[in-house]
């Protein structure tokens, strides 16, 4: 098994360093190159993991709705003359939040005839038939912010029955008759009661890193107490007395796709989970960064870079080359003009880039 703690010693060796950290001395930040481990390992791990689409950090997820414009099956109110907010930026159709563990939007898969439009499930099949897939060129997307007002607590008002702990409630959201409210806030179950009735939840945070929990994506304040939508488990009747803050920016996904589903490069922490060859850039990042906090030598954490690159290079070969990968190429001249086919892989076809290489001193 690989601990953090392994990458780290693994870095201090590879630059020559005569000592190690523990696990408890990483925690405690009780020595220098604790210190300055704790400062950089792991904004190393998710700047690595963002430099291209490793098979090790590679994710799906539907995404949480937002909004859309009016006249779409989930907001059927009358348009308003000029844009507000509260509607998707133009030229959008969508606007999705960001999955908080994201650390790259890579593309959105392609959905035709799905959904509340098309009154099709994405995989319907007839006997003797075959499914219905999302194909062809990946859905266009945007990476913006939008402000929303968070939900910082939330108290129980009814505690309901039949819940148990770690159940994820999401809140209720208007009908579509009215005005998308945003994204509802998720619920975590930490503690019940007899018969199931909650006794108390966390707010599931929707900002990553953000030191106080800030969940949901609402446009304004709703009105106390407010009732389940949905809910991982079995439980009913809970609803919650909610506390918010200030309003504030949350990064959002804006897209023309209906139903979205994202394919992204999530922030993996375990070293378990990721390729060996993606370790070995790792503990080559960490030691490029070490280099220099420890003893300043710019030539000792360039090498380090070098060897960073290397290893990413030779990562991004056997990354590719897991799975099957079509090369046919759409001509310049024809994708100027807005047509590609593609299998939304890695190829010139889908413009994907792999990302740069690690930064020298």
């Amino acid at each position: 098994m690989t601990t953090v703690v392994d990458i780290i010693n693994s870095a201090l060796q590879s630059i020559g360093t005569r000592t190690t950290v523990t696990a408890a001395e990483l925690a405690a930040q009780s020595t220098n190159e604790a210190i300055q481990a704790a400062i950089t390992y792991q904004r190393d791990r998710d700047d690595l993991l963002r430099m291209a689409p490793w098979d090790c950090g590679f994710n799906m997820t539907n995404l949480a709705y937002v909004t859309s414009i009016a006249g779409t099956p989930e907001n059927v109110t009358q348009g308003t003359e000029l844009w507000q907010k509260g509607q998707p930026a133009p030229p959008w159709t969508y606007e999705y939040q960001y999955p908080v563990d994201c650390l790259r939007a890579c593309w959105i898969v392609p959905q035709f005839q799905t959904g509340f439009a098309g009154g099709v499930p994405i995989t319907t099949a007839i006997t003797g038939g075959v499914a219905s897939y999302g194909q062809g060129p990946p859905a266009k997307f945007k990476v913006a912010i939008d402000q929303f007002v968070p939900v910082t607590g939330a108290v129980i008002s009814a505690a309901g029955t039949g819940y148990a702990v770690g159940d994820q409630i999401t809140l209720a959201s208007g009908v579509a008759t009215s005005p998308p409210i945003g994204a509802p806030v998720v619920l975590e179950v930490t503690n019940i009661g007899g018969l199931g009735a909650i006794v108390t939840v966390d707010v599931v945070n929707q900002i990553q890193g953000s030191d106080t929990p800030k969940g949901g994506s609402y446009f304004a304040q709703q009105t106390n107490p407010v009732a389940q939508g949905t809910t991982t488990g079995s439980g009913t009747g809970a609803t919650f007395t909610l506390t918010y803050g200030a309003k504030g920016d949350q990064r959002v996904i804006l897209t023309n796709q209906e139903l979205a589903t994202l394919a992204y490069v999530k922030q993996v922490t375990d070293p378990n989970v990721m390729d060996s060859l993606f370790q070995s850039a790792w503990i080559a990042a960490v030691a490029s960064s070490l280099a220099m906090a420890l003893t300043g030598d710019k030539g000792l954490a360039n090498n380090q870079a070098e060897i960073v690159n290397a290893a990413i290079i030779e990562a991004r070969k056997a990354d590719a080359n897991e799975g099957l990968t079509m090369n046919d190429v759409t001509p310049d001249w024809v994708r100027i003009r807005g047509v590609s086919y593609s299998d939304y892989s890695y190829t010139p076809n889908s413009d994907f880039s792999w990302g740069a290489v690690w930064p020298t001193f």
